[in-house]
């Protein structure tokens, strides 16, 4: 009985060890990731504050231009929406001959 009694006891003070030797591996994961981030943070921010500089000239460049770039130009010579409803037998003929009557300018 006292063979098995001094069995479990080892059995369990091995386990305990392999718990602790775990933890403390698990700490010092995370402490030397946090080591790690502490070091590059400083420049992580000093790239994103240049980036937005770069992107804040970027949009300065283009107003002072004067073009926006967002807004498509519109197609010069017909309204929109008219070729895709029209019937394709006599419109076309109609506009030719208005066209030919008044060149556009």
């Amino acid at each position: 009985m006292t063979e098995w009694i001094n069995a479990l006891e080892a059995a369990i003070e091995s386990l305990a060890a392999f718990i602790l030797q775990f933890v403390y591996l698990v700490y010092l994961l995370i402490g030397c990731m946090l080591l790690i981030a502490l070091i590059c943070a400083p420049f992580l921010f000093g790239y994103v504050i240049y980036m937005d500089r770069q992107d804040a000239k970027a949009k300065r460049r283009a107003s002072s231009n004067g073009t926006d770039t967002t807004a498509p130009e519109p197609v010069k010579g017909r309204a929109p929406g008219l070729s895709e409803h029209a019937s394709p037998f006599g419109q076309t003929e109609a506009r030719a001959e208005r066209t030919l009557e008044h060149p556009p300018p």
